[in-house]
């Protein structure tokens, strides 16, 4: 599996605020750390990021050694599934797509 870096998720929020949803700016500059609002903060470090990167990219798109290993099993005979796994795979496999 890759993760596309093309495209990029949640943006940083602008001038750095965040806060619930549907409330304007002058709502939470009025309310005091004490009034039970839910707050985040978000920080975004591209050094961090491109590290992340660096490592998910040098990972090979398929594991030869566990592929080696399951296809050993399946030829001894010695790999084995419960029908019922089975069948919840396909079932939430076919409910996705």
């Amino acid at each position: 599996m890759r993760v596309d870096f093309t495209t990029f998720g949640l943006e940083p929020p602008e001038g750095g605020k965040t806060g619930r949803a549907g409330q304007t700016e002058a709502a939470e500059t009025g309310a005091s750390s004490t009034s039970g609002l839910d707050q985040t903060r978000f920080s975004f470090d591209q050094t961090r990021v491109q590290a992340l990167e660096a490592q998910v990219l040098a990972q090979p798109e398929i594991r030869e050694d566990k592929v080696k290993s399951l296809q050993k099993a399946i030829g001894n005979g010695e790999y084995s599934v419960l029908a019922s796994q089975v069948a919840d795979a396909l079932v939430s496999e076919l409910g996705a797509a």
